[in-house]
């Protein structure tokens, strides 16, 4: 199963970074149980006063928008963030 989730937004000097990571879960019964948690950063939200920017993992930066588009999660902690 893959979940795409916000995970710990981290704030300096008016600057928050909201990571956005797919989590992925599976199990295997085959010679005991075996579970495992996979956290695969995908996304980067950079958000300040004057500025928003949104950058892919490799590094591509894409329209705010698109971001957004593609994870809406995020909007519901911007409307959290002061200002």
């Amino acid at each position: 199963m893959n979940v795409i989730s916000i995970d710990t937004p981290v704030s300096v000097n008016g600057i928050t970074i909201i990571p956005v990571v797919k989590l992925s879960t599976g199990y295997s019964l085959k010679g005991g149980i075996f579970a495992f948690i996979i956290k695969q950063p995908v996304a980067a939200a950079i958000v300040s006063a004057s500025n928003r920017q949104a950058f892919r993992i490799t590094g591509e930066q894409i329209p705010f928008q698109q971001l957004l588009d593609e994870f809406p999660e995020i909007t519901d902690y911007l409307e959290q963030l002061p200002g």
